[in-house]
């Protein structure tokens, strides 16, 4: 049950040129919330009271915090007509929304009073899903099971919160990625020439005895391993891709963690150059030393390596 709801004082927004959008107005339910990034979590919500997401279009809401803010909601009036009300409700707390659920991804949370008001009194009698609060935690087996025979689909809402949470710690851990890639590719580019320039003594010796020089050896090692790094990133995309798809369909199946939702990735375009740049010159670079110096070895010493 949601409910549209919006910023009504422009100077409330993030920021002055973008629009933070709706943030649909739901019932409270303490244990579905992700962590707070402002207040404590409150066991239940006073009428006057809101909890909003901390990231929105244009920026976050996180300045909001304390304040009583107006909001801008749909009043209907009759069949296809509506009116504009606004209505006053204090920000309490700042919540983690970079892993959305099935409340969207910029839901906020109000009582379930506030919500009788933005409905004027008309709730709608239809649900998508609905909790069950049971006594103890021995009991959930039993009552999910029996849910389950009932035809309902079921999922457990408790520890969610702690692993949306850690599901969103390891998603930041996006941006330390390049230098990791960097590093590896470095790692990479050095053991490639190592196995490449080695088994291939001989050949080099010979070549140079034809009259390659010491810069076009060098030039086809490198060459060399640049085609064999850009076949195990074509191959780490397709497993990468195969992987988001697999654990997408595991989390939203309901069979991974009771988590409730978890958007794939399939393929992005400008990360992937992204990291075939970096893997390529990092892979470059690390076997850049043992191609020179072995491009450079006399042919003769070549031969008897």
């Amino acid at each position: 049950m949601q409910h549209d709801l919006d910023l009504a004082d422009e100077g409330d927004w993030p920021s002055p040129t973008v629009s933070p959008g709706s943030l649909w107005a739901t019932t409270y339910f303490e244990p579905r919330l992700p962590k707070m990034i402002k207040g404590d979590r409150p066991v239940s919500l006073q009428d006057d009271e809101i909890l909003l997401p901390d990231s929105v279009p244009g920026g976050s809401l996180r300045h909001l915090y304390g304040k009583t803010v107006m909001f801008g909601y749909t009043h209907i009036n009759g069949k296809y007509q509506g009116s504009y009300r606004t209505i006053p409700l204090k920000v309490v707390g700042i919540y983690d929304n970079s892993v959305p659920d099935k409340d969207g991804e910029n839901p906020s949370y109000v009582s379930e009073n506030t919500m009788d008001v933005l409905f004027d009194g008309n709730v709608q009698e239809s649900y998508t899903f609905a909790y069950v609060q049971v006594d103890s935690g021995d009991n959930v087996p039993l009552v999910q099971k029996k849910l389950a025979a009932m035809g309902f689909a079921v999922a457990g809402a408790a520890g969610q919160q702690d692993v949306t949470g850690i599901l969103a710690a390891l998603m930041s851990i996006g941006r330390f990625m390049f230098p990791i890639v960097l590093v590896c590719s470095l790692v990479f580019g050095l053991f490639l020439s190592v196995i490449w320039m080695k088994q291939r003594k001989r050949s080099l010796a010979l070549l140079r005895c034809l009259g390659y020089t010491a810069g076009q050896l060098s030039a086809l090692a490198l060459v060399q391993v640049v085609q064999l790094v850009v076949a195990a990133g074509i191959a780490g995309i397709i497993l990468g891709a195969g992987f988001s798809l697999l654990l997408a369909h595991s989390v939203d199946s309901g069979d991974l963690l009771n988590l409730t939702n978890l958007d794939s990735v399939v393929f992005d375009p400008v990360l992937a150059l992204e990291m075939f740049a970096i893997t390529v010159a990092g892979a470059v670079i690390g076997a850049l030393p043992l191609s020179v110096r072995i491009a450079h070895t006399q042919p003769d010493e070549l031969m008897r390596g």
